[in-house]
Order: structure tokens, then sequence, then C-alpha cells
């Protein structure tokens, strides 16, 4: 049976050459319907995947951490619509946000459906310091300015969800990591699954676990990212710290359908699944907002209309979903189940990552074939204009797929700073969160360090004259990376002349976020961040999935 499908699963891999592994398994009717693997665990050594091959799933840990809180609420330990410091209060630890409202009337159901307005700053994923996830939670998260007004709209956070993975341990009284083996791994017989933090993902060899992969600029040229690097998600496990198999997640899916519909003998609890799955706050579009409602551009898409207890749900064909994407270093995964009809897919990839468009380029297509094989649809995607997606039906201006191949821009020469320049920023700049960051000339040449991570600065022509590069070297770089690969930042200086002795507040920019350091470890009001490890993480991890 699972060889009608080879010729378009091939095939995408074939014009998807920074694809260095596919898996996909789906359900249907409580049974694994298919469950395959294709490319290779390890390209370097010529290591085929396999259905044991394991991925980090990412954010989907968070469908995860939403059953823990949600079998906890129901079992009377808090409420959803609980303030967060009131939650903590019962265990005697106190908690606070930043802003007088956030702080007086943020809810458990506020921090799980992301709309706290906190700014996001993922790269702290990277912080190498021996921090504890109460002191990350009770420490960090009361620091972290607002990027919007709390519950003005859906804007993703991870932090929260390591928040929620501590109230859990609190009223549990066992780690989270045990909890949800006791509660999800164990009884689903999810046996190839486990967390980061492991033991058991320390001894993974390179025939178990896929190796992960930056894709370059060229889109065909893989760079190999360090196992190690996953190691960082620790403390964060409930935001995207499971390691599992394709297998391993059509298990959980069968669980989660079974619940949902009632079944006898449904491992998984039907009033937590169902508290759970439904909408809290709304995605893609505001209230009042009608541009979005018209015909769809493709025969059949996904379409996202509401975030729940870490659960996005949309529709398909009508449909109700059940959803969630994730991506950490390399590795990138969906999972979807439409409950009504009892199917689900989940699909897992390593490298294909470019500007975040691996959704795209081959996870999405790909599920939406096998839900219509599932549906038994007419087909419409298929091994001939796979790799063409999304051509014909929009524009001729993509590079999505065809090819997979990227212009690459005219090279700019970037230029080292004068010594004069560089003495005016010298310095170590401190924040209340972060390593001290320090900035020193050596050989001329103006060098950047923080904690595990280290660059360059120069500068770039064309560039505002106080606003100066950062070409960075960070602990999750992938092996062999090029100078023209890797990730930047941006220092910026306060307009003035260089006659004065020395700058006394710099900041960081990455996007459109900005954030302040202070010479000499004076204390800021502004919460610093920086950027360098949030341009990459914010780029593998972003979004919503």
């Amino acid at each position: 049976v699972a060889d009608e499908y080879d010729a378009l699963f091939k095939k995408m891999m074939d014009c998807n050459p920074s694809t260095a592994a596919f898996a996909i398994s789906a359900v249907k009717d409580g049974k694994l319907e298919l469950n395959r693997a294709y490319g290779k665990a390890n390209r370097e050594k010529n290591i085929d995947v396999t259905n044991n091959t394991r991925f980090s799933i990412g954010s989907i840990s968070k469908e995860f951490t939403g059953y823990m809180a949600g079998k906890q609420v129901l079992e009377g330990h808090y409420d959803w619509q609980e303030k967060i410091t009131d939650i903590f209060a019962k265990k005697n630890v106190k908690m606070s946000m930043q802003g007088a409202f956030r702080n007086k009337t943020c809810t458990l159901e506020d921090a799980m459906t992301h709309r706290t307005g906190i700014k996001m700053h993922d790269w702290l994923l990277t912080d190498d310091r021996d921090i504890s996830r109460s002191d990350w939670v009770t420490k960090f998260i009361p620091l972290f300015q607002e990027e919007l007004e709390m519950r003005s709209s859906f804007y993703y956070n991870n932090w929260f969800y390591t928040l929620v993975g501590y109230i859990v341990e609190l009223f549990g009284g066992k780690s989270f990591e045990k909890q949800v083996k006791e509660s999800i791994f164990d009884p689903l017989e999810m046996k190839q699954s486990c967390f980061v933090s492991d033991d058991e993902f320390d001894a993974l060899s390179e025939k178990d676990f896929a190796q992960p992969y930056q894709e370059g600029e060229d889109r065909s040229t893989l760079y190999p990212v360090p196992k190690e690097a996953m190691k960082f998600i620790g403390i964060h496990n409930p935001a995207g710290g499971i390691i599992s198999t394709a297998g391993d997640m059509a298990k959980f899916m069968i669980g989660v359908i079974d619940a949902l519909n009632g079944e006898d003998g449904a491992v998984l609890s039907k009033d937590v699944m169902e508290s759970i799955t439904e909408p809290k706050t709304l995605m893609g579009m505001q209230l009042g907002d009608s541009t979005l409602i018209e015909k769809p551009t493709f025969n059949a898409t996904f379409k996202d209309s509401g975030y729940a207890y870490g659960h996005i749900i949309g529709t398909y064909r009508g449909y109700k979903y059940v959803n969630h994407g994730g991506s950490t270093y390399g590795h990138y995964s969906l999972i979807t189940v439409i409950p009504s009809l009892k199917i689900g897919v989940f699909t897992v990839i390593s490298g294909n990552n470019y500007k975040n468009t691996n959704m795209w380029r081959m996870q999405k297509p790909m599920q939406i074939y096998m839900l219509d094989k599932l549906m038994k649809q007419d087909v419409w995607l298929d091994a001939e204009n796979a790799c063409t997606f999304p051509k014909p039906w929009i524009g001729e201006n993509t590079d999505t797929f065809e090819g997979a191949k990227r212009k690459v821009e005219e090279e700019i020469v970037d230029k080292p700073l004068s010594v004069e320049e560089a003495e005016y920023v010298t310095g170590n700049y401190s924040n209340p969160v972060y390593p001290t960051m320090k900035l020193k000339l050596e050989d001329s040449q103006l060098k950047f360090e923080m904690g595990n991570s280290n660059g360059t600065i120069i500068r770039t022509p064309g560039e505002n004259e106080n606003r100066l590069k950062i070409i960075l070297n960070m602990p999750v770089d992938p092996l062999n990376l090029p100078e023209k690969e890797k990730m930047v930042a941006y220092l910026i200086y306060p307009t003035a002349p260089l006659t004065a002795n020395k700058v006394e507040n710099l900041e960081f920019e990455m996007g459109q976020e900005r954030y302040q350091f202070t010479r000499n470890g004076s204390d800021t009001h502004h919460l610093s961040v920086f950027l360098v490890i949030g341009a990459f993480i914010i780029k593998l991890l972003s979004n919503n999935c």
C-alpha cells in the first residue's frame, strides 16, 4: 500500500535537495495507515533514515504541555482564568511580570494562548549558564518587557510554556518530564520518545537520531548542526524539547483522536482533550477584518483560525483540525488531526529551512496530499506538479520549489572599523539578565564576546554611521559554516561626536526589535538582548511552529 506514495515522496526529495531526511506517518480509524522515511539520517556518513530514526518535534511539544496543564485544571489545582501570580502564590512562589495591568490580570489562559504581548527572545535557548527552570521562570520572565499591549493580538512566545511546565511541576510533585512520561508516553506505548535533557537522548547514535542541518543560501548546500545544540532546549522542554519518531507520533495522534471521539478504551482523557482544543485567541485576522474572506487560492488548504491550549485550531475542506508545527536546530515538523474523520498526519524533515519556508515548500503540500488520500478526495497535488507548487495557482514570481535555487545577492564588501571608532565603544556592558557583553580591540579589530558566543564587529557600506554589524560565532553554529552564511546582529550607539570619551549605552537590533545595554554593569530599565542568537533562532524556531 505504501508504494503508491513513493513516486510523490521521492519526487519531493529530488526537487528539494536541501532536505536530508523526511519521515511521515498517517492514521485512520484508530489504525496506522502509513509510516515511511526517506533520505539520509546522516549524509556525510551515508546512513539511511529509517522508521526508527528520531527527530526533534519542536513546538509540537506544547500539545503535550497543554494536556498536562488541562489534566491539573480538571483535578482542581487551578483554573484557566486564574491569575498567574495567584497560581504561584498557592505554592508560596513569588512571581511577577512587567506592567501593572499584566502583573495584576495575566491568566493561565493568556499565557497558554499567546496573548501576553511579551517579547519572544527565543535566542535565550543558547544561554549556557547553569540556570534551573524555576529560576528561569521566576527571575527572568519578570524582566521581559512588552512588545504589544496584553490581549491586543496573537503574539507567539515560547517562554510561557516553560512557565506552564514549571506550574505542572509545582502541582504534580514530580518533574515535568516524568509526568509526561507517566501520563502520555507510557500509556500510549511511545517507547521511542524522550526529552533532549534525558540520558536516553545522549545515548542515541548517528543511526538513531537524524543529523540536523542548516540550509545554505544556494538552497542545496547543507551544513550539519551539532547534536549538542539540542541540549540548550533542556529547561525549556515544555516549549519544544521532545524527541520522537513518526511511528510514535502516530500513536499520539490515535490517542488524541480516540479521546476527542470518546472511544471506549481511549487512553487520554476526553474531558481534558476537549478543554484544551477549543480556540481562545484569534489567529490570521482581526475581528471585523473581512479582507481574508475570499475564494481560496488553492483547491484546498489549511485555514488556521484560533489558538487553544498548545494547539492550533482551523479547518481543512470544512472539517475542524487540531494542528501544530515545530522547529528547532535543523528539524521541522507538523502534526494535523481531523477528529471527526478519525484521521491524522505527522511529517518531519531535517534541513530545507531557508527563510523558514519549509512548511510550504514541502510539509504542508505533503500533508494536503495525504489528507486528501485519507478523505478519499480527488488528489490535486501529485508527482507532476508538486515541484512547481505553488505554481500555477499563484504567480510566476516564486522560487519556492523549482530548481530549489535562489539568486544570491551581489556581495557587499564589509570594512573593519577605524581604531578611533572601535575605542569609542570598547568596554563591558551589562543588564539584569544576560552575561556581560564585552567589546575589545584585538589586532586593530573590534571583537564581541558574550557568554559562550563571540563575533567580529564591522561596518557595512551604506549603513548609518552609528549602526555596526556583528558577524557571529555561536555554539549552535553548523559545522564548517562559511562566514557569509553566519547570523548577524547590529550594534547601535547614540548619534554623537566621536570626541566623547566613551559611549555609555549600546543597543542591539534584530528586525524591528531593539534592546539596550549599559556600560560597566549599570542597571537599566530596558531588557537587553543579545540579538545574535535571536537572529539564528527566530530564523529556525519561529513562528508559532
